[in-house]
């Protein structure tokens, strides 16, 4: 009896509804620089939005990019350029369960922790 309730406790626990769920935006505004711009983050119940510029080649198309988890990570990933480039202001809303503690941006990683309560 014991062991059929560790075995159903382990079963139960096993089950995953870990989902990433993501949706990106990009806007050309200008040439490439080599100044290093902050990024931004509003977090809400619906998940996380990053904005942020970056350099992508020229005429970026906003579904070749990539999201995957790498353990209590997410790592955002665009396409190396190998033509003329362009600065894009990018918008990327992220929602994933379970929850995550970093993120690489293409490269720039962040430590994400919780709100402080007040």
């Amino acid at each position: 009896m014991k062991y059929i309730l560790i075995l159903s406790t382990i079963l139960l626990s096993s089950c995953s509804n870990a989902f990433i769920n993501h949706k990106l935006k990009a806007e050309k505004i200008g040439a490439c620089s080599n100044e290093v711009t902050p990024i931004k983050m509003i977090s809400n119940i619906n998940g996380e939005r990053y904005e942020f510029e970056y350099c992508l080649e020229e005429g970026f198309d906003e579904k070749n990019y990539t999201v995957e988890r790498k353990g209590d990570s997410l790592m955002v990933n665009f396409p190396a350029s190998t033509k003329q480039t362009a600065l894009y202001k990018i918008i990327i809303d992220i929602d994933a369960k379970p929850a995550y503690r970093i993120i690489s941006l293409g490269g720039r990683t962040l430590n994400i922790r919780p709100a402080e309560r007040l």
